[in-house]
């Protein structure tokens, strides 16, 4: 019996012991803090002596180290609010005729852990004079404003609000097209670099300006329809960034009528330091409603991040 009881306390002194020990190890965390001038140092963190402005780790081979805050390096904080300007000019002139053309683009964007509001306008002018003319002609005026909120309430799926204006002066049939979309989306993929983001709902779209307006039995006129889009992000590193959106809306007239807009910008930064940039731009705009149904443009230009 005395052998049996002192093995049992044995036995329950050497449990204790265990889970002290486990809890030990569970509590003991492992961090590396890097310095101001950008050594990196790795220990075990001691939370009950680190403070707000001091941070105490016992380094396997130096013991155990009082680093004050002002010691580390600061974090870099993301900015939430961002913005650029980018332009191009081309310009020709002959004997015969002389010839001007200018894009613009400007894009300004609010994101923080569950809002994001982004704001993109792009326009495009043509101008070309003749030997012989004395006012000349536009040969392009097009444009676009695109203006969308989202708001994330659960996980990767969020709600959104969106108004999309194009325009080109040009068009015999609906100069001017708005849809305005409201409805669900998910980020498939939604990480520190990239983002995928799908999303639909039901829309409204007005058709109206152009020549031949009052002779067409849809322009002037605003339709029930539905809109799904889909957008990718990529932003690798600091020399390079891809941005592409693809939106879909079918309007429910005859049926349906269908139109798209694709639009893509490849920004490369030379210098790295994610202020100066050379970008590729490129929208591709089908629209069965309007005179002519086709519109694409493409750009080279350069331009700078504001802030």
């Amino acid at each position: 019996m005395i052998k049996s009881g002192f093995l049992s306390i044995a036995l329950n002194a050497t449990a204790l012991l265990l889970l002290e020990s486990g809890i030990r190890i569970a509590s003991a965390e492992t961090i590396t803090l890097t310095l101001s001038n950008g050594d990196k140092i790795q220990g075990t963190l001691v939370k009950s002596e680190s403070t707000d402005t001091v941070t105490v780790i016992d380094h396997p081979s130096l013991g155990k180290l009082k680093i004050q805050s002002t010691a580390l390096k600061a974090k870099t904080k993301k900015k939430r609010w961002t913005g650029s300007f980018s332009a191009g000019i081309t310009g020709s002139n002959t004997d015969r005729d002389q010839d001007l053309d200018s894009t613009s683009q400007l894009i300004t964007q609010y994101k923080d852990e569950v809002n994001l509001f982004s704001f993109k306008a792009n326009t495009e002018y043509g101008f070309s004079k003749s030997v012989g003319e004395q006012e000349g002609a536009t040969d392009t005026n097009q444009g676009q404003l695109d203006l969308r909120y989202s708001y994330t309430f659960s996980g990767k799926t969020n709600t959104y609000i969106s108004n999309i204006y194009d325009y080109d002066t040009l068009n015999q049939v609906g100069s001017s097209n708005l849809v305005n979309s409201i409805g669900i989306g998910y980020d498939f993929i939604k990480t520190d670099t990239m983002t995928l983001n799908v999303s639909a709902g039901p829309s409204v779209q007005s058709i109206w300006g152009g020549d031949f307006c009052k002779a067409d039995k849809y322009c002037g006129n605003t339709f029930a329809a539905s809109s799904a889009r889909i957008s990718f992000d990529w932003d690798p590193n600091n020399y390079f960034n891809l941005s592409l959106s693809n939106q879909f809306t079918g309007a429910y007239i005859d049926g349906l009528s269908p139109s798209n807009n694709f639009s893509g910008t490849i920004k490369i930064y030379p210098l790295g330091d994610k202020k100066l940039f050379t970008s590729l731009n490129g929208q591709l705009i089908y629209n069965s409603l309007t005179s002519p149904q086709i519109d694409n443009s493409f750009s080279l230009q350069l331009g700078t991040q504001l802030f």
